[in-house]
């Protein structure tokens, strides 16, 4: 399969709201004509690819325009509470690990506050300080 036709099974697939088991297997059958259109007719641009297949909005929409109705709701409507349930799920995880981490930062201040540090002074004695004292002008070691 070339580049194009790649490209052009990529638009339709994304167009896809819902790829449960007869999505698939319709995009199988259909990336498997799109392969033998592309060999047989050499076909170089996606132009070609719309003319003879349709704009990929075009081929899902007659897609969808084949399927039951309440097959179709039953699908979204799954599909929309899958979707909610995880949202609901990464908000509670969100909320978890956010208390968890604060949690841990209290404990940690707690620790830090209450930790004990033991500060050792070592007082050395140099013998007694004696004052000088100033006497007409000449310094004296003698006490007055």
């Amino acid at each position: 399969m070339n580049k194009i036709c790649k490209e052009y099974m990529g638009e339709i697939k994304t167009l896809f709201p819902i790829k449960k088991k007869a999505e698939k297997a319709y995009l199988r059958k259909l990336t498997a004509d799109v392969e033998d259109y592309c060999e047989e007719a050499n076909v170089t641009t996606k132009q070609e690819l719309y003319d003879n297949y349709g704009m990929p909005y075009e081929v899902v929409s007659n897609y969808f325009s084949t399927v039951d109705n309440d097959h179709l709701v039953k699908l979204l409507r799954n599909a929309r509470l899958i979707r909610i349930a995880t949202i609901v799920l990464l908000m509670l995880a969100t909320i978890a690990t956010t208390m968890y981490v604060s949690f841990l930062l209290h404990r940690h201040n707690v620790l830090e506050s209450n930790r004990i540090v033991i500060e050792e002074t070592i007082i050395e004695d140099y013998g007694s300080i004696e004052e000088d004292t100033y006497t007409e002008g000449f310094f004296s070691d003698e006490f007055h």
